[in-house]
């Protein structure tokens, strides 16, 4: 009884320490959420209602946008933390959402999407409901463009539509890409798909992304067959948003965006393993019969040099650079130029204005957008920044007849840093160039003001 007793008070004492002490309570509500914040690995199966495996399926975390596929026998594997939503969506089938709480394994069946046949979708110069197409045509609406931190349309639409093969010359915010439709197109000549937005010819990269309304991709010749051969490899058609009827509204959204590279080489770092490395390797290709006399167009190399090096690393010398006696600089550095170059995060701005509103047969729409990226490197960085204003207003005559104005202003301004040689290729010259012996930054040793003056007036003497 006495031990029961003791028990007791011991158990309230504890309850009461918990209850009244503000730093005890505290401390374990962080060790709770910490707990919680771990990722896990989700893994299941897709199917359909008639319990079909499911290949293609697109898995969502819709917290960090990560995304997954399932594959042909329906399974996936998608990492999340415990809290965090993810969405299942398929063509065609009804989409679902999953909250992660403590499973890891988890079974998902979708539903036939049957109002989907209902859906209007913009063919030609008019529209039809999907029940009634006979052609190959494609739609996604504004939902792809949503939450994406992108800097154009074209790099937002790339995976979105089935056969769309959407290819950048490279990962650049101001490059117009090629729109291919199904694959090879014609033998050597090749031809990219008609971009038509709103009717009209058009660049998809300078467009606001929160403008679309929807995109539909003609994919063969009864669907674009109105295009005649301006549509010979496909069509692709950008409607823009227009204000919806008997309402107006003000919408405003905004994002703060850090971003950072996810894949980096990873190069040697240390000067002398990579000047020992280049020998061996040199000297191997040339049947162990020679020396390299350069690592690169500027860096002299000798085995006198490379023994000096060694000599320096065993001795815990980190000085990067003499002058020999001829006053060339010889160079003993450990550099990473990609960890010098490359930030570890990036920064992009996002903000969209809008306004839209009907008063009997007028309509208008008004949009506004900001974009910033701060750029990838530490100097001399690519920034990126770009504004987009939109004035649409249509007035409704007749039951036959209705006039449109649609105007659309984009200005883009791009620093895009070069090199002044190999083409002005940054990544080709670090490649060529930047080896790890070479300081990538020189320290500068300040002169006294006396010898300054007396340099420049020596200068000016000259000059008269």
């Amino acid at each position: 009884m006495k031990l029961k007793n003791k028990q007791f008070l011991l158990f309230v004492s504890c309850m009461s320490l918990v209850s009244f002490s503000p730093a005890m309570a505290s401390g374990l509500a962080v060790k709770l959420e910490i707990a919680e914040a771990q990722q896990k690995e989700i893994n299941g199966k897709v199917y359909d209602a008639t319990g079909v495996p499911l290949s293609g399926v697109t898995i969502t975390n819709l917290q960090n946008q990560t995304t997954a596929q399932s594959n042909e026998d329906g399974s996936f594997s998608i990492d999340a933390e415990n809290g965090q939503r993810i969405r299942f969506s398929f063509l065609g089938f009804l989409s679902q959402e999953l909250t992660v709480n403590d499973q890891t394994e988890v079974t998902i069946r979708l539903e036939l999407d049957n109002t989907a046949l209902d859906e209007v979708v913009v063919v030609g110069y008019g529209s039809q409901k999907k029940v009634n197409l006979t052609g190959a045509v494609d739609q996604v609406g504004q939902e792809v463009f949503q939450g994406r931190p992108m800097a154009n349309v074209s790099q937002m639409l790339q995976g979105a539509v089935p056969n769309l093969n959407i290819t950048p010359a490279d990962g650049k915010p101001t490059r117009a890409p090629s729109f291919n439709i199904r694959g090879t197109t014609s033998i050597g000549q090749g031809g990219s798909a008609l971009i038509l937005i709103d009717g009209v010819e058009g660049d998809p990269s300078i467009l606001n992304p929160n403008d679309i309304e929807s995109v539909s991709v003609l994919k063969d010749a009864s669907s674009a067959a109105i295009y005649g051969s301006r549509g010979t490899f496909g069509v692709v058609l950008i409607t823009t948003k227009r204000a919806k009827e008997g309402r107006s509204t003000i919408n405003y959204s905004g994002g703060l965006t850090t971003q950072k590279p996810t894949t980096l080489p990873d190069f040697v770092t240390d000067g002398y393993t990579y000047a020992e490395r280049f020998f061996e390797a040199y000297n191997a290709w040339n049947n162990y019969s020679s020396v390299p006399s350069k690592l690169n167009k500027t860096q002299i190399f000798t085995l006198d040099w490379l023994e000096e090096f060694r000599k320096r690393k065993e001795a815990g010398n980190t000085e990067e650079i003499t002058v020999n006696s001829n006053g060339e600089y010889v160079y003993y550095g450990n550099e990473d130029y990609y960890g010098a170059l490359i930030k570890d995060n990036s920064f992009v701005q996002d903000h969209n204005l809008s306004a839209s509103g009907t008063s009997g047969k007028i309509d208008y729409f008004l949009s506004g957008r900001l974009f910033d990226n701060n750029g990838l490197y530490r100097y001399n960085t690519d920034t990126y920044k770009s504004y987009n204003t939109r004035a649409k207003a249509g007035l409704q005559v007749t039951d036959w007849l209705r006039i449109e104005n649609n105007i659309d202003y984009a200005f883009m301004k791009y620093h895009d840093p070069s090199t002044a040689g190999e083409g002005g290729n940054i990544w080709r010259n670090i490649a060529d160039e930047g080896n790890p012996l070479a300081p990538l930054l020189m320290k500068v040793t300040l002169l006294p003001l006396s010898i300054i003056q007396m340099v420049v007036s020596l200068f000016q003497r000259h000059i008269r």
